[in-house]
């Protein structure tokens, strides 16, 4: 796939104004015939502040010390509500009415009952794919000469799971439709014909029509598609981390939330761990930009399982800053992504000539890295929405990735377009996708190996650290990020193992 920085040459002007615009922090509307141009600043909302703590009052998970029984749900049912049944798992999802959690609870054939959290959405050849070598952005100053992949891999053969929001309903507009497969595409928001229903019949039952998956009006999924897969502008290809990979979005958010239910992050690990078992998908990567503040232990159980399964699996850190991570992105066993910017964004007069298309598109300047010298690290700063890891609530981070003002297909129907958007949402998909390419060439790889090949081959960062950073287009002011160990008096990690690296990791896969 050909990056678009040089076609994006010759729309100098436009981009240059959509990027004023951007540091405006500015949202223009599209107009139905998209052009192709960049419009504006699109960040993730801040769906990880500290009201997502804790979980919704009432609702649970009810595990069955036997088979689902229609006798069963007649019982429960008269106790509340029933959201949906996971027949595999034993489980039934419910609001029980009043104070009859400890009625149900009594009950002979229930194992054990667990609060269902609420979980976020992780907000807050480009500048990131080039930090992350995959992509060796180039000067050339010459239009359709393709800026060239520094690694041979693309992710053929390897399926990536993303469970996010599903995609909008013109995704075919913006990325490339072969490399997405319908056929494994899924919602779990009671069956499609009720997806849009606050209150489901059955969250988890799919026998409806099917098609909720790309009728998305958040448009984060499609977002962090693109980061995987690359996205297309006017014929032109941006490479992702994996732009060979077939993936499959699951969609576990009704459409307008920005929340969904662990249970339903339960249902999308379980249908991935049964694609697996049943061979119907080969090597797979599962990547999730989703968290919330407390731990499930049944979101572990499921997660785990995916692991055990061979299912490799990449979860964003959060944006919850020096109060450290969102679950399940902090369980240890899971890959965890952080974020990073670039201290030349927006910096006016750093794009050296011929290349006048702004910094998104820029050349690092760090390619060959110089041996056992500074050069990603050396631009790069932790962003300080990244969630920093608190060792003491056990809490794990392990590789960091580019997160800030990453380039990306947003908003649905005659408003979508290209827009600048943060978060670690988009650290762990392109991780994710870093991790398909290592599968690729070796698909025998287990969670543990990817996770420990990732961390000793990422180039580390200083845990303390101040790090020089233009923070205005117009005006030339120079400020400061700092970045440390000490999180409002407790000790956390805001680094893990440092800037994750594609070609060094493939270079250590066996």
């Amino acid at each position: 796939m050909k990056p678009a920085h040089p076609f994006l040459k010759t729309v100098r002007a436009t981009l240059f104004l959509a990027v004023l615009l951007a540091a405006l922090s500015l949202r223009l509307d599209a107009s139905p015939a998209f052009d192709g141009t960049i419009r504006g600043f699109f960040p993730a909302p801040n769906f990880n502040s500290s009201k997502s703590q804790g979980s919704e009052p009432n609702r649970i998970m009810v595990l069955l010390r036997q088979e689902i029984t229609g006798k069963i749900l007649d019982t429960l049912g008269a106790l509340g509500q029933i959201h949906g049944t996971m027949p595999r798992l034993r489980m039934v999802v419910m609001t029980p009415t009043g104070s009859s959690n400890a009625a149900i609870r009594a009950l002979p054939f229930v194992a054990s009952i667990t609060p269902d959290q609420k979980r976020y959405l992780t907000d807050v050849g480009t500048w990131d794919r080039d930090m992350v070598d995959v992509v060796d952005v180039e000067e050339s100053g010459v239009v359709a000469d393709p800026d060239p992949r520094e690694v041979s891999q693309t992710g053929a053969g390897v399926h990536v799971a993303l469970i996010d929001t599903g995609l909008i309903s013109n995704w075919r507009d913006f990325l490339v439709d072969s490399r997405i497969d319908t056929s494994l595409a899924i919602s779990f928001l009671g069956g499609g014909a009720v997806a849009d229903n606050p209150v489901p019949s059955d969250e988890f039952n799919t026998s409806n029509p099917t098609d909720q998956w790309e009728k998305d009006t958040n448009s984060h999924g499609t977002a962090t598609a693109s980061h995987i897969i690359g996205f297309k502008i006017r014929g032109f290809l941006v490479d992702g981390t994996a732009p060979g990979v077939t993936l499959f979005p699951i969609d576990v958010f009704p459409n307008g939330e920005s929340f969904t239910w662990s249970s339903r992050l339960i249902a999308a690990f379980d249908y991935v761990t049964q694609l697996k078992e049943s061979g119907r998908i080969g090597p797979t990567v599962i990547s999730m930009s989703i968290g919330g503040g407390q731990p499930s232990a049944l979101e572990r159980v499921a997660i785990d399982r995916a692991i055990a399964a061979g299912i490799v699996v990449v979860i964003s850190a959060g944006n919850r800053g020096e109060r450290g991570m969102g679950w399940p992105g902090a369980f240890p066993e899971v890959i965890s992504a952080g974020a990073v910017g670039w201290t030349k964004q927006f910096r006016p007069g750093s794009v050296s000539a011929p290349n006048f298309g702004f910094w998104w598109m820029q050349d690092l300047g760090f390619d060959p890295d110089p041996a056992g010298g500074a050069a990603e690290e050396s631009e790069a700063f932790v962003t300080g929405f990244s969630s920093r890891a608190i060792p003491a609530q056990g809490q794990e981070l392990d590789v960091l990735a580019p997160g800030q003002w990453t380039v990306a297909p947003g908003d649905h129907g005659p408003n979508a377009g290209y827009f600048f958007w943060s978060g670690t949402s988009f650290s762990a998909p392109l991780t994710a996708g870093i991790a398909a390419l290592m599968i690729e060439k070796n698909p025998s790889l287990t969670q543990a190996q990817v996770e420990s090949i990732l961390k000793s081959t990422a180039r580390p960062m200083s845990a303390n650290d101040r790090q020089a950073d233009v923070l205005s287009a117009f005006d030339g002011f120079v400020g400061t990020v700092s970045w440390d160990t000490d999180c409002a008096g407790t000790p956390c990690d805001p680094v893990g193992a440092g800037l994750v690296q594609a070609d060094a990791a493939l270079a250590a896969t066996p």
